[in-house]
């Protein structure tokens, strides 16, 4: 298992975190994976293992490889930023009830997925692979648009281009590059919304098809 992800690219990601980020998690897996996943962000377990996927969801994760018959040595697992955001919240320790601060995840926003986007840009158009599974919102909208929602598009595989970032325009443009797009929910969706267990076993059985009759 590996990154394609250049030392230069990764040393400049470094480079530009800014406010309320830390760390780079790159892109891991295999190099000519069966399919690449788009995740959302690194949290904080992921931050100081270095690989994607290695929290409490990563274990979600894992069943649902199994569920495909896959493993992570097989794919390629990477996210729309590669860095944690974070927001320092004040909460009560239920035991001393004193306050304390600490660092919770939160959703990246449009300008840091922008800032980033040269990572995942590059992750996709060098690797092998043109078979995308994209989990939660946030990595379906980052390739295909923000008026995309993984509730309507959930199980569907969606051909054509996805988005990548244009330093030059300043805007999203899209790649020469076909893909095949496939979204489902995110695994930690489930911990909150346990109805989507069934959604995300239907989505699941219906990519375990794909997978199977290509042969991949």
């Amino acid at each position: 298992m590996a990154t394609i992800l250049p030392a230069n690219l990764l040393r400049r990601a470094e480079q530009q975190l800014t406010g309320e980020l830390e760390g780079v998690v790159p892109g891991n897996g295999s190099l000519t994976p069966r399919f690449i996943l788009v995740g959302e962000a690194p949290g904080e377990t992921e931050v100081t293992s270095k690989k994607p996927f290695t929290g409490r969801a990563g274990k979600e994760l894992d069943q649902s490889l199994a569920t495909l018959g896959v493993t992570r040595q097989e794919i390629y697992i990477t996210s729309a930023l590669h860095s944690r955001p974070y927001r320092v919240v004040t909460k009560l320790s239920k035991r001393t009830q004193q306050t304390y601060t600490k660092k919770d995840n939160r959703p990246p926003n449009q300008r840091e997925l922008k800032r980033q986007a040269f990572l995942l840009d590059f992750e996709l158009a060098h690797l092998p692979c043109d078979l995308i599974m994209t989990i939660g919102n946030v990595g379906l909208q980052r390739l295909l648009g923000s008026d995309k929602k993984v509730g309507q598009l959930h199980g569907q595989l969606l051909s054509g281009p996805v988005r990548c970032w244009s330093e030059t325009a300043q805007t999203y443009q899209l790649t020469t590059k076909q893909f095949r797009v496939f979204p489902t929910f995110h695994p930690a969706a489930v911990f909150y919304n346990r109805k989507l267990a069934a959604e995300l076993a239907a989505d699941l059985q219906q990519f375990k098809r794909l997978l199977v009759d290509e042969g991949n």
